[in-house]
């Protein structure tokens, strides 16, 4: 653009304007550019006050403002985004979330994609702080925060551990189990391995203690079902394939019983007292499946704690064991 009589100066971000053919409105123009500048940062508010009168004056001047009207757009979208900050940085986050959601709009309007991108990242997880920030007090308008970060940001991990969290605490198992299993999946996808760990801990941790209540009331069905999802997320608890073992023997399901009650020897970190439950259990499968040598194996190494007795009568009563 080809300025005929406006020549500015700027020096430490103010404007001088040396020359006295410049129109009365122009010379408003830099004061109000000026005075913006000398607000930048004791007052962000004054100053985007200021470079808004500052353009509304280059509009009115013309082609000659054209660069102090630059200037001023140049200025706004980072003032915005100091008065969001500030926001955050005093918790005051429902009134952040508006003023990031207008730093976007002012950074789109002026093409500074630098710090539209910042405001545009900074607002889904404005949206899951607040929906943590209800999990106790209102669980419904949580989650409703909760969406709002995810549709914002498919990928943000934690929002979802939130949402099972919370479904959780309503007892609401299906939402739970969807909720965390896709905490799992982006969690994955998004190498926030962190997270999907702490969904599936959540998980194992859940069936398990379902399992064991199950187990305590004589519904093996609802037990075996409690173990086997703890199992499908990751356990590895001994106690976990100890218990499956047991419920696959009163089944009849030697083989699986022998294949789960090693996985269970495998993840026991004790000594022979605390593996002779295991091999206890494990000769038992193997008596239902006819390898008495196995089984003799296996009671031999139960001979221990609780399960002395027991083992000493299965090898030297029923086997009799070499």
């Amino acid at each position: 653009m080809k300025y005929k009589q406006l020549f500015l100066i700027i020096v430490s971000g103010f404007i001088f304007a040396p020359f006295t053919g410049i129109s009365q409105t122009n010379n408003d123009a830099i004061s109000a550019y000026n005075e913006g500048a000398q607000l930048i940062k004791s007052d962000p508010g004054g100053a985007i006050e200021a470079f808004n009168k500052c353009i509304k004056l280059c509009d009115a001047v013309g082609d000659e403002a054209g660069e102090t009207r630059v200037l001023a757009e140049t200025q706004l979208p980072g003032l915005f985004y100091k008065i969001a900050m500030e926001s955050y940085k005093q918790k005051k986050i429902e009134e952040a979330i508006e003023r990031f959601k207008k730093t976007e709009e002012v950074a789109d309007k002026y093409n500074n994609n630098s710090i539209q991108a910042k405001a545009n990242k900074i607002v889904p997880q404005l949206y899951m702080v607040l929906g943590n920030s209800l999990m106790k007090q209102n669980p419904q308008e949580a989650l409703e925060n909760l969406d709002i970060a995810i549709e914002l940001n498919p990928n943000l991990t934690k929002a979802y551990l939130s949402k099972g969290l919370i479904y959780k605490g309503l007892g609401d198992e299906a939402n739970m189990k969807a909720s965390l299993s896709k905490t799992i999946e982006v969690g994955f996808a998004s190498n926030d391995i962190e997270t999907a760990n702490k969904a599936e801990q959540v998980l194992r941790t859940f069936f398990f203690n379902n399992a064991i209540k199950s187990l305590q009331a004589g519904n093996m069905a609802e037990a075996e079902a409690g173990f086997k999802s703890a199992v499908e997320y990751g356990s590895e608890d001994p106690t976990v394939y100890f218990q499956l073992g047991k419920i696959y023997n009163s089944n009849k399901q030697y083989d699986l019983a022998v294949k789960t009650l090693k996985r269970a020897e495998g993840f026991e970190k004790g000594g022979d007292v605390e593996k002779a439950g295991i091999f206890y259990e494990m000769g038992n499968a193997y008596i239902g499946l006819g390898n008495n040598s196995e089984a003799c194996i296996a009671f031999k190494k139960a001979l221990f704690g609780d399960y002395a007795e027991g083992a000493k009568y299965q090898i030297n009563e029923v086997l009799k064991c070499d």
